[in-house]
């Protein structure tokens, strides 16, 4: 299996050393940890909600729109983060659009991108994202939507500083294509990427809809 840009990490063993979820396989060798795509700490269920689900009549539309829209931010602010990880605005965006399991494991990739010193750059082709199966509500739940994307990254990985005369060292510009099922989160009116599975990793974005 080709190493991917991005460590997919099961929810029961988030954040803790045994997993090396900073970077690492269960094996002694290092992996790339980054935050882009879109961090996915995956689950078998949506959690219990954070607070009582509402009661009231919704708009449906405008409440799927709305977390279809999150999910977007969502991706644009993983990307952006990963360029410029210490940054404590992009970091308030990040704790802004994540929560749950998917808001730790984005935070603990930034900051292992921090300790080993690396960044993202844009390559020419940009890294990007196909919506597959538009968000809808989980099963008697109005707190909880749930859409299946494709996302590419692109990204290409630097050691800042790293070569021997102190210019940055390419770590990887290999393309990752993921397709993944993500569930968002409604708080106080605020949808918020939670947690989700993967559903597959891809050899080329042509396989995205496939």
């Amino acid at each position: 299996m080709r190493q991917p840009a991005i460590t997919i990490v099961v929810a029961s063993c988030l954040l803790l050393a045994a997993c090396n979820s900073s970077g690492s396989d269960s094996g002694a060798s290092t992996t790339i940890a980054t935050p882009a795509p879109t961090p996915v700490a995956t689950t078998t269920e949506p959690p219990a909600p954070s607070t009582e689900a509402p009661t009231t009549t919704v708009d449906t539309e405008a409440q799927l729109a709305a977390a279809e829209q999150a999910y977007l931010d969502a991706f644009d602010a993983s990307i952006a983060a990963g360029r410029d990880p210490a940054n404590p605005e992009l970091r308030a965006e990040i704790k802004r659009l994540f929560t749950g399991p998917n808001l730790e494991l984005a935070t603990q990739l930034l900051d292992n991108l921090v300790e080993q010193g690396r960044v993202a750059k844009p390559a020419s082709d940009p890294s990007r994202t196909v919506i597959l199966v538009s968000p809808k509500f989980l099963p008697d739940r109005t707190d909880f939507a749930e859409l299946v994307v494709c996302e590419i990254d692109t990204e290409r990985y630097v050691e800042l500083g790293g070569a021997p005369d102190g210019s940055d060292a390419l770590v990887t510009d290999e393309v990752t294509v993921t397709r993944l099922l993500i569930r968002f989160e409604n708080l106080d009116g605020e949808w918020k990427s939670n947690s989700g599975e993967i559903l597959a990793e891809l050899s080329a974005p042509k396989e995205c809809d496939e």
